[in-house]
């Protein structure tokens, strides 16, 4: 098993990279995730090459912007919003290249524009306002902004993923989230172009649309090149640490090569150290199981 841990288990928002990085090289893990949920820090290149030495693969708003009030959505219907999300977009596949990274994955984007001064306490999922863009129009835009995302990885030699989506909180604003979707975009660009599988995402868009998780992965799964895991109570998006009889136990059989990485949230280093040791423990077996 490849085992990934993403930044983001260091607090909340705008947490200082430096400070997520420390210890990270002592932890059984074969890489990490820089996540989006990081402080603008002008020296950020610097700081990743002084604390970490050995794969990475990086996250959507990775660098961060200096303005925090901005959220990026490369579907959206206003032009200036949707140009702001795409070049930052390929600043951030440029970056991922000159770090050596593996691959970028860019979230697909939103009907409606998220207000991130309405989020609540036991989801980490956007509030959104009432205006709502109709779905194939998003979807149009998606589209046409990944169009140049695709040329600018192909030329800086990095795998573009979208991240899967999915919501019980939120429906009808997620693009990406029923297997329709999918058919189409693997239709319209039928190579470069990956998925970053969130696990907690498809299960709840499962819910939502009528499929199921299995049926997503084996259809899928050439495609598919990361998978991000956590825990949560099969109703909100909770980012929690692993637990021994979590649901994401139930597929990982089904991705035996797809590097796996722990995205959690606000969680400790033991609780990061005794969710590794749930994975190990886990591919052990499942190499046991099967004969090696």
């Amino acid at each position: 098993m490849q085992l990934f841990l993403s930044t983001t288990f260091y607090g909340i928002i705008n947490s200082d990279i430096s400070k997520a990085l420390e210890g990270l090289d002592t932890l059984d893990i074969d890489g990490i995730e820089l996540g989006s949920t990081h402080a603008y820090q002008s020296n950020i290149g610097n700081i990743i090459s002084k604390n970490w030495v050995g794969r990475i693969v990086t996250h959507n708003f990775f660098p961060p912007m200096k303005d925090v009030e901005f959220v990026m959505n490369i579907a959206s219907d206003d032009i200036d919003i949707r140009n702001k999300s795409v070049n930052h977009a390929v600043f951030c596949i440029k970056f991922a290249a000159s770090i050596g990274a593996e691959v970028y994955t860019v979230h697909p984007g939103f009907t409606a524009k998220p207000d991130i001064h309405k989020n609540t306490n036991y989801t980490y999922d956007f509030s959104f306002n009432d205006e709502k863009v109709d779905k194939k129009i998003s979807f149009v835009n998606m589209v046409k902004s990944l169009k140049l995302l695709i040329k600018i990885a192909k030329k800086n030699k990095i795998r573009l993923a979208i991240e899967t989506e999915g919501s019980l909180t939120k429906t009808g604003v997620l693009l990406m989230e029923s297997m329709d979707e999918y058919d189409q975009i693997f239709s319209i660009f039928r190579e470069d172009i990956f998925l970053n599988l969130n696990l907690a995402h498809t299960r709840f868009a499962s819910i939502e649309h009528g499929f199921k998780v299995k049926e997503f992965i084996k259809k899928y799964y050439e495609k598919i090149i990361l998978v991000e895991i956590s825990h949560n109570n099969g109703k909100v998006d909770q980012h929690l640490p692993l637990v021994g009889d979590s649901y994401v136990f139930d597929y990982l059989h089904l991705l035996p090569d797809v590097p796996c990485i722990l995205e959690f949230r606000n969680s400790t280093i033991n609780q990061i150290k005794y969710s590794i040791s749930l994975m190990r423990k886990y591919s052990n077996e499942e190499l046991i199981s099967a004969g090696h």
